[in-house]
């Protein structure tokens, strides 16, 4: 499974694909694939701070951004090319504040698994834990979060050999919640096309989230995709077909002539 940036295609429409929080552009390939397929170019950076769990417990989430931006800097092209960004769970967050702060330079914006909060009682356990770990005396005793049963996907395979970084800084938790926050208060800012896609079996952000954010954001078009059998990370889930679909068919309909599709 290969954790490295994809970068495929010239066409003159791109979509930026974004990653979650501990993942790599593994998470988001058989969507970048099939935008290829359907005559996109396709970009998927590794983000800020992902590396390895050291330099992510050392990036805020204004790294994670500044580098989706920059990303999306270069896959535009100074305007010679329209740009459709999509993000994956942390990555959506990431592309609902660049779609609020930048709605004229992007055609729509596709916002996967969107983790619009946690619940009380893990925010406070995490502004807990990353104080713990800020401190010179206490911070050895405080480790990282693991991921328990590994990634929130359906298919086994994906679970075993996922790239992912094995657990959870609480440092970037505590960054994640700052990022959480100042993309709620930008959803009504949000005003260009809009694809929600969620699993109905997410246990990391429950699949009324996905309701929450159709609510809240400005746009005049929101289109929702519930995945039936899927947890979270959807791009690998076992309805990823069906994701594949409903994302290039989207992304089509932003345009008035769709490109041709690349030969089988």
């Amino acid at each position: 499974m290969d954790p490295r940036p994809i970068a495929r295609g010239d066409a003159d429409v791109g979509v930026l694909l974004l990653h979650g929080l501990t993942g790599t552009p593994h998470e988001v390939h058989p969507l970048a694939d099939a935008l290829y397929d359907a005559g996109y170019a396709v970009r998927a950076p590794l983000l800020a701070g992902h590396t390895d769990l050291d330099a992510l417990e050392r990036s805020t989430w204004r790294d994670w951004y500044d580098s989706a931006a920059e990303a999306f800097e270069r896959l535009r092209d100074g305007g010679q090319r329209k740009v459709v960004v999509l993000g994956f769970s942390m990555g959506s967050l990431l592309t609902l504040r660049l779609a609020a702060l930048r709605a004229t330079e992007i055609a729509g914006i596709v916002a996967i698994s969107v983790p619009l909060r946690f619940p009380w009682w893990q925010r406070r356990a995490i502004v807990a834990m990353a104080k713990l770990r800020g401190s010179r005396v206490l911070r050895h005793a405080v480790g990282i979060l693991p991921k328990d049963g590994g990634p929130d996907i359906r298919v086994m395979r994906e679970v075993d050999g996922s790239p992912s970084l094995e657990g959870f800084p609480y440092p970037a938790l505590a960054e994640m919640l700052a990022l959480q926050a100042e993309v709620a208060d930008l959803l009504p800012h949000v005003r260009v096309p809009t694809l929600l896609v969620h699993g109905r079996y997410d246990h990391t952000a429950p699949v009324e989230l996905s309701a929450e954010v159709s609510q809240a954001i400005g746009s005049a078009r929101v289109e929702r995709e519930i995945l039936p059998r899927s947890f979270h990370g959807v791009g690998l889930d076992i309805d990823r077909e069906r994701a594949c679909a409903a994302v290039v068919k989207f992304v089509d309909s932003l345009l008035l002539s769709p490109p041709p599709r690349k030969s089988p």
